[in-house]
């Protein structure tokens, strides 16, 4: 059974693909960098969760600890790379503001993957 954090990845995760989606076509403008942004921070809350007590900490087979603490760093490393992604928009970048939005796109894809296959698989 899929747990309301894991829910609210998926949304967050297709959130963000909309919102890139429009700032491929727009250029970056602000309200598609607003939806990306809430993307970014509902997965934040989806992987807080847990840790405030709103959830109970998902059970795993020790095997598979290893991958979720890598799907764990990847969400991190999503952050991170966002919080570039922005810095690059305003630095007047738009090249490369949109490149990383690609490979932010990929990443939170792999992160997941690695995340459902460990917990699930």
């Amino acid at each position: 059974m899929t747990r309301p954090s894991e829910l609210l990845v998926i949304v967050a995760y297709g959130l963000f693909l909309a919102g890139s989606a429009r700032s491929f076509r727009t250029g970056g403008d602000r309200s598609s960098r607003l939806i990306m942004t809430a993307a970014v921070l509902l997965d934040m809350l989806a992987a807080f969760l847990p840790s405030i007590g709103l959830q109970a900490p998902l059970p795993l087979a020790e095997e598979r600890k290893p991958l979720v603490a890598a799907a764990v760093l990847t969400g991190v490393m999503v952050w991170v790379l966002f919080g570039t992604c922005l810095a690059l928009y305003f630095a007047k970048r738009p090249g490369w503001y949109h490149a990383l939005v690609l490979v932010i796109e990929i990443v939170w894809f792999i992160d997941v993957m690695m995340f459902m296959y460990g917990a699930y698989a």
